[in-house]
């Protein structure tokens, strides 16, 4: 287990506001470090990591930071385990990133229905 993804997994779902100007800086500690433990994540991750990430999705844009995230998730998916996957995406509770994640499934499985090239 990669300690980025239990660091996040101790900060939990960053706090709304990242685009809010403030002086607090527990709240700033905490963006910092979730944007740290992000980015500092090695892909593919683990199934057992994603179920841990795909609790903890930030809710609000987070300056693209939200993109890393979901490439996250999206590097433990495998065309074998496609049910799987989008049970994993239903578990998701961020109105952000879970319609993220499914159009973006649904436009892989267009893209690689039987007899579309």
């Amino acid at each position: 287990m990669q300690e980025a993804v239990l660091k996040i997994q101790k900060l939990g779902i960053p706090p709304e506001g990242f685009h809010k100007f403030t002086n607090d800086e527990a709240i700033i500690q905490i963006f910092d470090e979730w944007v740290d433990a992000v980015t500092s994540i090695e892909r593919p991750i683990t199934w057992d990591e994603a179920e841990i990430l795909i609790k903890c999705a930030p809710i609000e844009d987070m300056s693209g930071v939200e993109w890393t995230f979901l490439h996250c998730i999206e590097s433990v998916f495998k065309p074998e385990i496609i049910e799987e996957y989008r049970n994993l995406i239903g578990k998701c509770t961020s109105e952000m990133m879970k319609p993220m994640l499914l159009e973006r499934l649904s436009n892989y499985e267009e893209k690689h229905k039987p007899g579309v090239k």
